[in-house]
């Protein structure tokens, strides 16, 4: 992959213990060529940087403190089922997530926050499936990774990177803290 544009997806696990799923592409290709799940900080982290990721759109509010935060409110109010950084496990994610945004940014990895169930809503798609077809982007890993919540959540997640980056089909709920990252309707 000489020269190419890689971008991924992450579905940030608060524990450490289970599943973080991770998908990245080729932009140039439009081709997924890692989905897997990933569980320390360290091993997400070393995959990122071995991938060569340029840009990562991760399932967690990015977010310094945990609190509750505008935009929050205008997904929820959206009709989008976020969850505030303020509940307990959340608490945990929304710290991890923090944690991970730096080190990546340090590293010139550009992060951004997206929301898979409610970015699979917005596209007005029914499936993963579904929306890789529309979006004509080809999945060259098995697909029994679509069997895992996780890694659909983190394909899904990665779609939102690719609309992000070719500023194309984009949907964005801002607040004053922060911007959450939808797929806009597919026609």
């Amino acid at each position: 992959m000489h020269g190419a544009m890689v971008i991924a997806g992450l579905d940030l696990a608060a524990n450490p213990r289970r599943c973080s799923g991770y998908a990245s592409m080729d932009l140039n290709e439009r081709t997924i060529f890692n989905v897997k799940c990933l569980y320390n900080d360290e091993d997400i982290l070393n995959e990122i940087l071995k991938d060569k990721v340029k840009l990562l759109a991760v399932d967690a509010p990015i977010s310094p403190e945990p609190v509750f935060r505008d935009v929050d409110r205008k997904a929820i109010r959206g009709g989008y089922r976020v969850l505030p950084p303020t509940l307990g496990a959340m608490r945990m994610l929304a710290a991890r997530a923090w944690r991970l945004y730096e080190m990546l940014s340090i590293k010139g990895i550009e992060v951004i926050e997206t929301h898979p169930r409610s970015a699979l809503k917005s596209s007005g798609e029914k499936s993963v499936e579904a929306l890789l077809i529309k979006m004509d982007i080809k999945l060259n890993v098995d697909n029994s990774v679509l069997l895992i919540k996780d890694l659909r959540d983190a394909i899904v997640s990665l779609v939102v990177a690719y609309c992000y980056q070719s500023k194309a089909r984009l949907m964005e709920i801002k607040g004053e803290d922060g911007v959450i990252y939808l797929i806009g309707e597919l026609l």
